[in-house]
């Protein structure tokens, strides 16, 4: 079984047991779940956990940056009720929380994707909505903050016209008990901005990658493994459905390394490394120790797919 790790207020999925993620084992309690999504510097999610010491809240980003100010501000408070996770906040939630699991998410801000290849990046699109309708309680809500006036309107529309939600607040220079850094900017400079408060009150369903048991992924195989054959992968793209990945490098040492990009369906892209070693024409390729992606399908399919190519 996966040993569970826990660094200071970060938290590695990749390493849990199982997913969804237990929470109330996570905190040592069980409470109401409150998620920020791309939590900047920490200072809106930390302020949030102070004033609501009854509430675990957790926390999306992918800046190390942002992990680093935020934990500062955690540590300085003393906070016991905070959590954060280095992934993308789409991923994260529709991945690591269970049905119903989740009271209110906080969107603060957001890029507002405005080109129209980006847009299935927006809130608005399907997947997130799924997600939404799934991880949220009934009469949970999302709660979000921007200050682009065709975004908030094109949010509330979504939601509006959404089966499973209802808009209860559109609100133009809003406040809120708790300011963001950007709120402050946009104040002092005279700028609009719009809060949406949307409730659910249907259930959805949300097609998961990652649920159960986290398994341990390796794969063993015979036959004769060439240096040229091993360099012939590099560069070579593989596609199975919404599975694709790309053998950017291999390396060779004791041993051999080859560095992959996966995607998988919903755009979600990793970066990681796999070992390659044998003996007596007995192989094994499994991740490197200083990789730990997310058993995704594309990822796990990577390492059957190159050991298939190695063998043929």
């Amino acid at each position: 079984m996966a040993q569970v790790v826990v660094v200071d207020y970060e938290i590695k999925p990749q390493s849990f047991p199982f997913f969804p993620l237990d929470w109330s084992q996570i905190f040592g309690r069980k409470s109401k779940i409150v998620v920020e999504i791309g939590f900047g510097n920490g200072e809106f999610l930390a302020e949030m956990a102070r004033k609501h010491p009854e509430k675990d809240f957790v926390g999306f980003e992918v800046s190390i940056t942002s992990f680093v100010k935020a934990q500062k501000k955690f540590k300085k408070y003393g906070l016991t009720n905070v959590k954060l996770v280095k992934v993308d906040g789409r991923f994260g939630l529709r991945e690591l929380f269970p049905d119903n699991s989740v009271e209110k998410v906080y969107v603060n801000f957001p890029c507002p994707w405005p080109k129209k290849r980006h847009e299935n990046r927006r809130i608005t699109s399907h997947d997130f909505m799924q997600t939404l309708s799934t991880v949220l309680e009934m009469d949970g809500t999302l709660e979000f903050a921007t200050d682009e006036e065709w975004y908030a309107k094109e949010v509330r529309e979504a939601f509006d016209t959404s089966e499973y939600f209802v808009v209860d607040s559109f609100v133009e220079n809003f406040q809120r008990e708790v300011e963001t850094r950007y709120e402050r900017k946009w104040k002092s400079q005279g700028k609009r901005t719009f809060l949406i408060i949307a409730r659910k009150i249907r259930h959805g369903a949300v097609k998961r990658l990652l649920e159960g048991e986290n398994t341990v992924a390796h794969v063993t195989f015979e036959g004769t493994v060439s240096w040229e054959k091993l360099k012939s992968l590099e560069g070579k793209v593989f596609k199975n459905k919404n599975k694709v990945f790309v053998v950017k490098r291999v390396y060779r040492d004791s041993g051999y390394l080859l560095k992959v990009i996966s995607t998988d369906e919903g755009d979600f892209r990793q970066i990681y490394y796999l070992d390659l070693s044998g003996k007596n024409g007995r192989w094994i390729l499994k991740l490197d120790d200083g990789s730990d992606p997310y058993r995704t399908p594309a990822m796990k399919w990577s390492l059957r797919k190159i050991a298939e190519e190695l063998t043929t």
